[in-house]
Order: structure tokens, then sequence, then C-alpha cells
């Protein structure tokens, strides 16, 4: 029953996008998603500062938090994590299955964060205050003021009906990353500088994510604009010829481009102008350097835009782990 659901779910979207049909999504259940997370690195504090890993064992099934804004070691049971971390992703007004799959996808992925983490003082870092990776009871008060507790009481009750629950692969929680709007098509892992290519981390192609408000972007750099990004480049006189070679894979994303004989990689381009992603061509009008941009975020992974669009179309969670991290399971796990 779920493959066929999945198989009609694809062919239904096909047919709606050559009808030139908009499904009715709301853009707003899309929250200001920050990029999925890397991993684990060192905190932006120095390791005198950090409680030593004797100092802070935390309980079984519990995570252990450095918010690098506050500088604050958090231990969290589970379901605390989940209601911040699942309202840094998503709005809570997204459908309830959209918001179960991104539960379901942090819980995995910060659990081989964890296990990744063994001997350290901090399972992983956040900064609660910007809404990176997880956010406090206190600060999601001041975000959402007044409908808070109509908020917490709500995503509580969903993250309770998935708790303990991973996305497996051979066992092991999967590496479940998780992008805002993908190109059209998500990105392979290996892709990504530091990735190796995971099976499940493939590539799947969701055209619905094109219908979505911030799919497309635009932004414009001057000459000095882009002088000043690239600070080490040596520049021609020549704005024109600046940017060649752009090399872009299947899924639209950049591997590289040459800037004036140097060569970027399409993250590298996108971190130093500030671009949505790395899925972008560039045109130089004789003034300045347009910018088409598909996509926000890392485009690896769950788009969120994708589980949402497939939640309305009455998808479960477990068919959109399915559909974006194809061959891996939904079981209890570690």
């Amino acid at each position: 029953m779920q493959h066929f659901l999945r198989q009609f779910l694809r062919v239904f979207t096909v047919l709606f996008l050559f009808m030139g049909l908009v499904p009715p999504l709301a853009p707003l259940f899309l929250g200001k998603t920050a990029d999925a997370p890397s991993p684990p690195a060192a905190s932006a504090q120095s390791d005198e500062s950090l409680p030593s890993p004797a100092e802070s064992t935390a309980p079984a099934g519990s995570f252990r938090v450095w918010d690098t804004g506050a500088n604050v070691l958090y231990t969290l049971s589970e379901a605390d994590f989940l209601r911040g971390a699942v309202l840094c992703e998503m709005s809570p007004a997204a459908p309830k299955e959209a918001l179960k799959a991104q539960a379901v996808a942090a819980a995995t992925l910060f659990s081989r964060r964890k296990q990744e983490s063994a001997g350290r003082s901090y399972d992983f870092t956040a900064d609660s205050a910007r809404r990176l990776v997880y956010m406090t009871d206190s600060d999601a008060a001041r975000y959402f003021g007044a409908d808070w507790p109509e908020i917490q009481t709500a995503v509580d009750a969903l993250c309770a009906e998935v708790l303990g629950q991973r996305v497996l692969w051979e066992g092991a929680p999967a590496e479940t990353r998780y992008c805002a709007i993908s190109a059209g098509c998500t990105r392979a892992f290996e892709e990504v500088s530091g990735g190796t290519a995971l099976p499940y981390l493939c590539g799947v192609a969701c055209p619905f994510d094109q219908l979505w408000d911030g799919f497309l972007s635009g932004p414009s750099f001057t000459p000095d604009g882009i002088r000043a990004a690239f600070p080490a480049v040596s520049f021609s006189d020549d704005p024109a010829a600046w940017f060649s070679g752009l090399d872009a894979s299947k899924s639209r994303y950049v591997r590289t481009v040459s800037l004036c004989g140097e060569t970027f990689s399409g993250d590298e381009v996108r971190e130093a102008l500030g671009l949505r992603s790395a899925a972008f061509s560039v045109e130089y009008d004789g003034e300045q350097f347009a910018f088409t941009v598909r996509g926000w975020s890392c485009g690896v992974g769950m788009s969120q835009a994708g589980a949402i669009y497939l939640a309305e179309l009455g998808a479960d969670y477990r068919d959109i782990l399915a559909f974006f991290y194809p061959g891996t399971s939904v079981e209890q796990g570690p």
C-alpha cells in the first residue's frame, strides 16, 4: 500500500505540473529554515570553557547541547530537544505529518551526531537565540508570543507520537540531512564538500518544490561587490570574463566555477555572496552580475517544502521519509 501511495504521489505531482495547476499550499508553512547541520564542529568557545566529559555525562536517551550563543550546556530529554528542534525548522502551522517527518529526521540526525561525539563534553552545538538547531522554551516564548502555550502543547503531542523512532540504514541512524527548498531535485551527498556517497542520499526528483514562493531568487552584484566578496582573487579589467566554466550537476547545483582563473565550489560562491543555494547561474549585463538562484539552503536530504506538499496530498510521515531517504526504514532505534 505504501509503495502504491508513493507511486501515486509521484504521478499526481507530474500531472499537476503538466496541467499548470498549483496545489493549495501556503508558503507560511515553511519557517525560516537554517541549513541542515554539518558534522559536529569545534565550539565557538575555547576548550577550557567547556565542561569535561566526566562532568557532562548525560542520562541515556538525552542530548547534551552546547548553546554557543548563551555559553550554556543543556542536558535535554528527547522530547524537550525535539520541541525546540522542530520549531527551528518548520512553522507550527505546517501539516502534522510533515512536522512528524521533521521530528524523526532531527532525532535521527542528532542521534548520529551523539554517537560520533562519544567521549566529548557535548553531543553537538546549537544557537537558541538564532534558531539554529535548537531553541529553548524561553526563546520560543519570545518568538511566538501569546501563541506559545498552544503551540507548545500541539508540538509536544505530535512529537510524542514518534518519540524514539529513527530513520535507519543497515541498523544504524542515517545521515538524515534536510533543506528548506530543493532546486527541483535534492542533491546527492557526495556533491557536498566532505560528503561521501550514501545510497539513501542519492538525489530525489521533487518538481513540486518549484511551485513554492522563495524557490527562485535573483540577487545582483556590482563588480565592486564581487571584488569585496573574493578579496584574494586577482581580477582582470574585463568583468564580462570573470566567471567561466560553470559545471553543474544533474540536480542543478554548481560543482565548480572559475573566477578569474581560480576554481571555487558552488558552496564557496554561495557562502561568499550570501546566495540562497548553490544552484545558480550568472550573467553580466555590462553593469552588474545577475544571479538566478534555485532553491533555498543546502539541497541535501528531505526538502521541507516537499514534505509539506506530500503531506497535503495525504502522505504520512513514514511515506515522506521513505520518499526522501530511499531504502531506509523507520523503526525504534538508538
